[in-house]
């Protein structure tokens, strides 16, 4: 299963992407605290493998089941290329695996805990991080040909989170975003998305009380207006990134 599971990855490496569709669910509490859980389902891509040869081996292991959760306390150290503050920030997280090839299923996520909103532009980039270094680590001479995987990137490097007093706003960084086209990752996302694999991203904020207050062109709030939905493709993010940003306030 695991020889399985290094394939799949290698697919997701050769469109440079760790996944087809994200979803980050952010749930806060009333003094700040919450937890950041980022959601990768790569069930696509179990098709796509067994189009492009893998079915064989694939229908071998297709009986096998696994659906693991994984406190990182001692497994941080095992994964490769983070700095000390980050090992420490990877210590209080928890990862969470389910594949089924039988139901074309193939879902990872990882859940941090963070004591302020600020936190979380930090915990987003140790989650794609720590996805890159496991997939290098296990695949070894096994990447694709042609090179390494470009350093991995969201759409979250390009916005700011602010948090103040009950308010909440994701901003675009204009002066970033002017040179998104240096992206080698995001890039490499949007040609995959050409090739007809659609790249979705899907933000859910849940609150601790009603909003009183929803700004955002691609913001979509719930009847007990305490939670917030935002889904974004990668074709969005380069044509109207304002899409993805938002001010709440609760």
């Amino acid at each position: 299963m695991k020889k399985i599971a290094i394939s799949l990855l290698t697919f997701g490496c050769i469109f440079l992407t760790g996944c087809l569709e994200t979803t980050q669910e952010i749930t806060l509490k009333e003094d700040g605290s919450g937890t950041i859980s980022n959601i990768n389902d790569m069930s696509a891509l179990i098709g796509l493998a067994k189009q492009m040869g893998g079915g064989a081996e694939m229908e071998k292991a297709a009986g096998q089941v696994i659906d693991s959760t994984i406190s990182l306390t001692k497994g941080a150290d095992s994964i490769p290329n983070l700095t000390t503050e980050e090992r420490e920030m990877a210590r209080k997280g928890t990862l969470k695996f389910n594949m089924d090839l039988s139901k074309e299923k193939f879902i990872t996520s990882l859940l941090f805990p963070f004591t302020s909103p600020d936190q979380i532009p930090a915990y987003n980039r140790l989650s794609g991080k720590m996805m890159a270094e496991t997939m290098k680590d296990q695949m070894g001479d096994g990447m694709p040909t042609g090179g390494e995987m470009p350093e991995p990137s969201s759409f979250d490097d390009y916005y700011t989170m602010e948090y103040s007093n009950g308010v909440l706003k994701k901003k675009l960084n204009k002066e970033k975003y002017a040179g998104v086209e240096s992206d080698q990752y995001l890039k490499g996302m949007k040609e995959t998305a050409g090739m007809g694999l659609v790249m979705k991203a899907n933000y859910i904020i849940n609150l601790p009380r009603p909003a009183k207050e929803v700004e955002g062109k691609g913001a979509k709030l719930s009847d007990d207006k305490m939670k917030i939905t935002i889904s974004s493709s990668i074709d969005d993010f380069f044509e109207d990134p304002s899409l993805l940003e938002f001010k709440i306030k609760y």
